[in-house]
């Protein structure tokens, strides 16, 4: 690494790959190559640069050492880049080979590769999370949790699994750098879908395993090399471009989804009528059909839950959920929001919203996901206010029908 190893996350984002750039260009070249020639007299000497050695794509790339490189010290382990968060995900099951996993709320696609893995692996066990750990040896958290973005207590979870001699895979997608560092929690390996917050504009499919071991990410990677389970040429070059600016991005989101939370908060509870509050039909209009609202930064922060700001002591997740009391309601606004795409999703510098429940049958029928982009709050902040107006207004006259 050319660069000082104690050198802040933005820093790290430019100049991780320093010590790999072996070209004049100041961006690192889009490399297509599936072949590369061998070194003169000896085809396993260096045939890029001064001391890097390729010959095959699937095994290794120029631009995958590269990314691997910034993402390795992005997150404070060994990176190990995938076609997709998914095929990451599987990739640890067949690294670990657990026979008793216990499993907390997850994405469902992350639950749909659990069961993949049972039907390869016969007599494996699920649990839940909160079970006892009895003959668990891989305890499955994700944190900030999908669609809500709550988080959960890492380090807690940490313990429980070490006690029991289990090894904790904790799922960070919605959180990446500079928001959480799962490892100083106790973590023993980081799954991301790069596809997610670490590519950021909605434009790659790729996911990340990050070891604390560095032999448990030679292993990942020589598996990766027979499977053929790595990322293509141009997703890990727009991975290594987005990575870049990943600090710049991510804060940012944050700020505004923290803001954005609030205010859509502050309209349900202004529409509640109390002894001491009458609300105005302004007011009403606003939120008297949201029936939650969903995220870390309104987590009750009773005896025992001090571990949230301790965990993200630089924000929260960019993600949370809002429920309104139908799922009618729910695709209602989500169409007439103008400035949050309806798609699924999360991550990008576009601001998206999804319904859930038409992807995931677990998922509350009324709940949205929203996952805010690079867009300024006043605007973002102005697209709901309309939406819910428009919402109210439809419902009045669908009332007024019957």
């Amino acid at each position: 690494m050319t660069v000082s190893p104690t050198a802040r996350l933005p820093t790290l984002a430019v100049h991780a790959d320093g010590d790999l750039r072996a070209t004049a260009e100041v961006v690192a070249p889009i490399g297509v190559s599936t072949t590369f020639s061998y070194a003169q007299g000896d085809i396993k000497a260096s045939n890029y640069g001064v001391d890097q050695h390729y010959h095959y794509a699937r095994i290794g790339t120029p631009a995958t050492a590269k990314a691997e490189a910034v993402l390795g010290a992005l997150t404070e382990g060994h990176a190990v880049i995938y076609g997709s968060g998914l095929t990451a995900a599987f990739s640890v099951l067949v690294e670990h080979r657990p026979r008793k996993i216990a499993l907390g709320e997850a994405y469902f696609g992350v639950r749909n590769v659990v069961e993949q893995y049972r039907r390869l692996v016969p007599n494996v066990q699920v649990v839940g999370i909160d079970c006892a750990y009895d003959g668990v040896d891989m305890v499955w958290l994700e944190s900030p949790v999908n669609p809500s973005g709550e988080v959960r207590d890492i380090r807690s979870y940490a313990l429980r699994a070490h006690a029991a001699g289990a090894i904790l895979v904790v799922d960070a997608t919605l959180a990446p750098p500079p928001l959480s560092y799962p490892f100083r929690q106790g973590a023993d390996v980081v799954v991301h879908s790069a596809t997610k917050y670490l590519g950021g504009h909605s434009d790659l499919l790729a996911g990340v395993v990050v070891a604390r071991s560095a032999r448990v990410a030679d292993s990942l990677r020589e598996a990766r090399a027979v499977l053929g389970t790595g990322s293509g040429s141009l997703e890990t070059w727009l991975l290594l471009r987005s990575l870049r600016t990943l600090a710049v991005r991510v804060r940012q989101q944050s700020q505004t989804a923290a803001r954005l939370v609030a205010l859509v908060e502050s309209y349900r509870r202004s529409a509640v009528a109390t002894s001491c509050h009458v609300p105005s039909a302004q007011q009403l209009a606003l939120g008297r059909h949201i029936a939650a609202v969903r995220h870390a930064s309104l987590q009750l922060c009773a005896a025992g839950c001090s571990f949230i700001q301790a965990q993200h002591p630089d924000g929260f997740g960019a993600v949370f959920s809002v429920t309104f009391a139908t799922s009618e309601q729910a695709r209602f606004v989500a169409q007439r929001l103008r400035l949050h795409r309806f798609a699924t999703s999360i991550g990008g510098v576009e601001s998206l919203v999804d319904w859930r429940y038409g992807w995931d049958a677990t998922s509350e029928p009324g709940l949205l996901r929203v996952s805010v982009g690079l867009e300024a709050f006043d605007d973002l902040a102005a697209d709901w206010a309309q939406a819910l107006r428009a919402l109210d207004e439809h419902e009045r006259k669908a009332g007024a029908k019957l």
